[in-house]
């Protein structure tokens, strides 16, 4: 489902959209179901800019959405002890 919107990688998404949240409607997916390719929906700096346009966007269809941070999630000098 398209629409006339344009579709991007994640790889793209990632460069357009630096330190950002997003969130994208997956369009194609690898072999193990992961998102490859999306369309943009919406996009901020604070993870709540995408929480309303998700709702929404759920709310009127159903459709396999991702939403992600693009810029790095744990910096270099910072072990994670799980």
């Amino acid at each position: 489902m398209n629409n006339g919107q344009q579709e991007f990688t994640l790889a793209d998404i990632k460069q357009r959209y630096p330190h950002q949240w997003v969130l994208v409607e997956e369009t194609a997916w690898n072999k193990h179901g992961d998102p490859l390719r999306g369309i943009v929906r919406a996009h901020g700096v604070h993870r709540t800019e995408v929480s309303g346009p998700l709702q929404k966007l759920h709310k009127k269809s159903s459709v396999k959405t991702f939403v992600f941070y693009t810029g790095t999630v744990i910096p270099e000098n910072v072990t994670v002890v799980l």
